[in-house]
């Protein structure tokens, strides 16, 4: 035994006999005394005092993990403040050490069991926050869990109920623009009221669209998901970017494209280009709300066998708290919009193999397609 343990001897046996004393002074100094009718608080207050003594004693330090595990568990149990339990270390450190300080024994003796004694309590503090922090993170990865798990839950709930919607709406449409078509085939071509047929042809149109984008929001694959062509990214870029031309030009929006012409993927040209073309509007609409120069900057490169095609614009930047869901579903950076643009995109992206992300500075807005090369 080491001698320093030895000059203790003495204190752990006048401590033992006043256990009792000290548990209850102890129960009272609580900030939490609301439990000292608690068996269980009781219960744990005297094994911790029992393994104070064990270390006084130098038997052994092997108990202080297993009981910093208890007293952080049991912290968590009690749902007591993790600052207001570390107090309560300090109190019970206090009222041991002020009946070591009463002891009749001789001074030396008294000021090596403080040591020993502010040593353990200083041990027995790392090992509950090092258990606490564990348990902290078993508790984050498992609300984790359930958040991805909630998130895929909704997800798939609302890819049902899109792919439902769309199609209850689809076939009274294509009726509705086959009675249309019929009636204007019997309609002489100089008759006033042909323009309202061509107005509900528009409209019909962008019904159509819009239950198009709600099937697409399904995460299940459907026929048109089953086209697989080579696409060439050189020529889909060109001539999505050459049908903005007009509206570019018009709104004073320098727009450039660099993209090598080897770029290329397999999968349906036309939602790829539906993506693209979301992407660019977006920008184009993000550019109507600044008055410096406005540009928009499409680049595509191949960087380690991936095709990474890249639409910047110096519009607004994207708030931080929007940019984490600015994918979701009814998320709109617009006042009016649906919200469902962005969304559609990143599921096209995803059904090809492929990721979509967004990064947002003062300086710049920065859209990333990533797709699979060959």
């Amino acid at each position: 035994m080491d001698t320093k343990c030895t000059k203790t001897k003495t204190v752990v046996l006048l401590l033992a006999e006043e256990k009792r004393s000290i548990l209850k002074s102890v129960l009272v100094k609580l900030p939490y005394y609301r439990h000292a009718q608690d068996k269980r608080v009781k219960e744990k207050l005297s094994e911790l005092f029992d393994t104070m003594m064990e270390f006084l004693d130098g038997i052994s330090d092997d108990n202080l993990t297993a009981c910093g595990r208890d007293v952080a568990k049991f912290r968590e149990d009690k749902g007591v403040n993790f600052e207001e339990f570390l107090n309560s270390f300090d109190e019970t450190r206090f009222v041991v050490a002020e009946y070591i300080k009463a002891l009749p024994i001789e001074k030396s003796e008294k000021n090596e069991a403080l040591l020993r004694l502010n040593e353990f309590f200083l041990l027995i503090q790392k090992q509950t926050c090092l258990h606490s922090a564990h348990l902290s993170n078993i508790q984050l990865k498992k609300k984790e869990e359930l958040l991805h798990s909630l998130e895929e839950d909704r997800m798939e709930i609302l890819g049902r109920i899109s792919t439902s919607f769309a199609h209850e709406f689809r076939n009274p449409l294509t009726s509705i623009k086959g009675f249309v078509q019929l009636l204007e085939r019997r309609m002489p071509e100089d008759l006033h009221e042909k323009a309202y047929i061509d107005y509900i042809n528009h409209e019909i149109e962008g019904l159509e669209e819009n239950v198009n984008q709600f099937l697409m929001l399904s995460n299940t694959k459907n026929h048109q998901d089953e086209l697989s062509e080579t696409i060439w990214f050189h020529h889909l870029l060109l001539s999505v970017t050459e049908a903005f031309r007009p509206v570019c030009s018009e709104n004073d929006i320098r727009l450039t494209l660099e993209i090598s012409d080897t770029l290329i993927t397999k999968g349906s040209e036309e939602q790829l280009r539906l993506a693209v073309m979301k992407i660019i509007h977006n920008a184009v609409d993000a550019l109507m709300y600044v008055n410096h120069e406005r540009t928009i900057f499409i680049r595509g490169q191949l960087e380690d066998n991936l095709n990474k095609i890249y639409i910047e614009n110096n519009g607004p930047k994207i708030p931080d708290y929007l940019l984490e869901t600015i994918f979701d579903p009814f998320v709109s950076t617009k006042e009016l919009g649906k919200g469902l643009g962005l969304s559609v995109c990143k599921q096209i992206i995803e059904k090809h193999g492929g990721t979509l992300q967004c990064v947002s500075g003062k300086e710049k807005t920065t859209f990333e397609i990533c797709l699979p090369y060959g």
